[in-house]
């Protein structure tokens, strides 16, 4: 949904609106709104982007180069706004389903355009989706099931998977879809053969500006510093009012929220609850809240040599009796999103809110206790937890949730230490199974169940990293629910992961949060959605 206009100089209307997920707060105040800056080109947007590490589509796998993605490139299908449950043509015109759910063919669109002018075909797609599978880098995992993909025409591509995959379609409509202008990335060193994890050369280039079809062109990425996105005057769509686009790296709620205040960026990404909360009468801002399908959750470790307490089931029941979920949601985060019963989102398929609920867990401090004692350990333990310093994730600042559930764990004697670390360390650390705990978010891929049920089950991404390894009935229920075309089937599949995950599961499901955007007061033209919330091609200044 687009932000209205907010043209009036003086006079404010007052209220809030929520409309389809979305709420737009304003406030009435009798004082001038900010004047637009003189340059009306150029949007500039605070961010923290520090956890970047590439801009190439078939490696990156983080939030910012996800940011830049969404502005730059373009996938056979899209989800506009807020609706999730809908795709949309955008470089496919129409598709089609055949051989039992396995076989998807697309025709694209005819007349588009790379940045570099070169024009998109059926060979570019093939190319890009082989290359994203064969570099077998993180997000691999969303072909991983494709056995062929092949031009059928010059404007026709067949996809076709070992199985059945009721979220493919879904999962097309991620930004590692994002078609790559084949020609010139080949020419810098790219490569689609099932050798491309070694013959690849092209990620440095894809690095220094995308390749891709996408209102924006990205020309410049310094490390820590900013992302410069400039107009592509090749773009198939509506010409975009901005001709320049600057993600510069801004950490701190705090800092992101006077910057916007003060007229010295257009749009802050970052603006945590308590900040929000301060803008509530600043007529120079709009303050966009969204549902999400993001969450944000605790892991542990199963693996014994590095926490032989956590990798005992018991003590992983007892840590998630021993948490207050109520004071998390109600105080530190003031109601400001949904508590989840574990990592599948409510309001997705198999967790509807009365499926939700019904699953919810308490707190219950003695039952956390009798716990701990049953395993073993009736006086506690010691563990640390690392987390994001400073991070603020859809408007949920890290540093008190830490703190907060420290304090709740230290109530059954579990002793948390607490390992603040920046995210270049933290994931790699991650990653590499090397943490006991962890607080840390997950945002959404793709708008369906699979995005959450396959990563945190066995031989998921995630699951890995955390030892969760050994439940194969568990990871075979969790294919079924993907291949099934029986929607409610798949609706009692993802009930019973759910459960399972409630009696075993090293992750726990804090918090669903509502993204908080701010936009200068003379922003027209964003429109919201909880699958690219930063998409800002559409702004008009």
């Amino acid at each position: 949904m687009a932000v209205p206009s907010r043209n009036a100089p003086w006079l404010r209307a007052t209220g809030s609106v929520l409309v389809a997920g979305v709420v737009i707060a304003s406030t009435m105040a009798l004082q001038p709104a900010r004047p637009a800056r003189a340059d009306t080109s150029t949007l500039l947007v605070a961010s923290d982007i520090t956890d970047a590490k590439t801009m190439d589509p078939g490696h990156f796998y983080e939030f910012t180069s996800n940011d830049m993605a969404t502005n730059a490139y373009d996938e056979l299908i899209h989800f506009v706004g807020t609706d999730t449950a809908h795709p949309k043509p955008w470089l496919a015109t129409d598709w089609k389903v055949s051989g039992g759910g396995k076989v998807y063919t697309f025709n694209l669109r005819h007349g588009v355009k790379f940045a570099s002018g070169n024009p998109l075909t059926a060979a570019d797609v093939v190319f890009s989706y082989r290359r994203l599978l064969y570099l077998g880098d993180n997000p691999s995992f969303l072909i991983s099931g494709a056995t062929d993909i092949s031009a059928v025409s010059p404007y026709t591509v067949k996809i076709t998977l070992s199985s059945a995959d009721a979220s493919f379609l879904s999962a097309l409509a991620d930004n590692n879809f994002g078609v790559l202008d084949s020609k010139l990335v080949i020419a810098h060193g790219g490569d689609d053969s099932k050798d491309a994890a070694k013959k690849d050369k092209a990620q440095s280039f894809l690095d220094s500006q995308s390749a891709g079809t996408g209102a924006f062109q990205l020309t410049n990425w310094t490390r820590n510093s900013q992302l410069v996105l400039q107009r592509n005057t090749n773009y198939w769509g509506p010409r975009p009012s901005l001709a320049k686009i600057i993600f510069q790296n801004t950490k701190g709620a705090a800092t992101q929220r006077l910057l916007v205040q003060r007229g010295a960026v257009d749009v802050a990404i970052n603006v945590n609850i308590d900040q929000q909360a301060a803008l509530a009468h600043d007529t120079s801002v709009q303050v966009v809240k969204g549902n999400t399908l993001d969450l944000v959750y605790i892991g542990m470790t199963l693996s014994p040599k590095i926490s032989k307490p956590l990798s005992n089931a018991l003590v992983r029941q007892a840590v998630r009796y021993a948490i207050d979920y109520d004071g998390i949601l109600k105080g530190l985060l003031k109601g400001v999103g949904t508590r989840p019963n574990g990592m599948i989102p409510v309001g997705m398929l198999g967790n509807d809110t009365a499926t939700n609920n019904s699953l919810l867990i308490r707190q219950d401090i003695a039952k956390a206790k009798s716990l701990l004692t049953k395993a073993g350990y009736p006086n506690g333990f010691s563990a640390t937890m690392s987390y994001d310093v400073g991070l603020t994730f859809d408007g949920v600042s890290y540093d008190p949730i830490a703190a907060k559930v420290q304090n709740d764990l230290a109530k059954v004697g579990i002793k948390l230490t607490l390992n603040p670390e920046q995210d270049s360390l933290l994931l790699p650390a991650y990653r590499a199974q090397k943490v006991q705990m962890i607080l840390y978010e997950w945002g959404v891929d793709y708008p369906d169940p699979n995005d959450y049920a396959g990563p945190f089950s066995p031989g998921g991404g995630p699951a890995k990293r955390m030892y969760y390894t050994n439940n194969p009935a568990l990871a075979s229920l969790v294919a079924a629910a993907d291949t099934t075309t029986d929607t409610a089937k798949r609706i009692a599949d993802y009930r019973k992961v759910q459960q399972t995950w409630l009696q075993e599961s090293p992750f726990i499901g804090l918090v669903q949060p509502q993204n908080i955007i701010v936009l200068g007061s003379n922003i027209k033209g964003y429109v919201y959605s909880p699958v690219q919330s930063h998409n800002v091609r559409t702004i008009i200044k």
